[in-house]
């Protein structure tokens, strides 16, 4: 499978997930990132996917690991976080959120993930596996 088919199979797959997603919850944004989105992604590769919505809010850690699962068999990694996780995660500089909002390809965006993804490019920096801080002192 050649560069281009192989990155065609990523996009078929997050397409797909998205389509059935959707039917589900609302998809405020989408984010592609891990080996994907940094160019090393092949035929074998999962895809990690992260994705934002409102509509998850009262819904339990079983519940979402329940819908994650399901979107593994087509080889997609899925993270569900409504807005205000993935904005904590970035404060604290979570190393998932900080991979995906600086690294990421945006499939789906929305003002908010814009915002975090210029917040978190500016404050952190990846430093071989480890995310830095660029700011004096602990993250908050």
């Amino acid at each position: 499978m050649g560069e281009s088919a192989a990155e065609n199979s990523w996009v078929r797959r997050v397409e797909e997930v998205l389509r059935k997603l959707g039917e589900r919850v609302r998809v405020e944004a989408a984010i592609v990132f891990g080996s994907w989105a940094r160019g090393g992604g092949g035929e074998w590769s999962d895809v990690d996917l992260l994705v934002v919505s409102s509509d998850v809010a009262n819904l339990g850690i079983l519940d979402r690991f329940s819908i994650s699962a399901e979107y593994a068999r087509e080889g997609v990694d899925l993270f569900i976080y409504t807005p205000e996780e993935l904005e904590s995660m970035v404060r604290r500089g979570n190393a998932l959120a900080l991979s995906a909002l600086v690294e990421g390809v945006l499939v789906v965006t929305c003002d908010h993930v814009e915002r975090l993804r210029r917040e978190a490019s500016s404050r952190y920096r990846r430093l071989g596996r480890m995310w830095v801080s660029l700011e004096a002192g602990p993250a908050p």
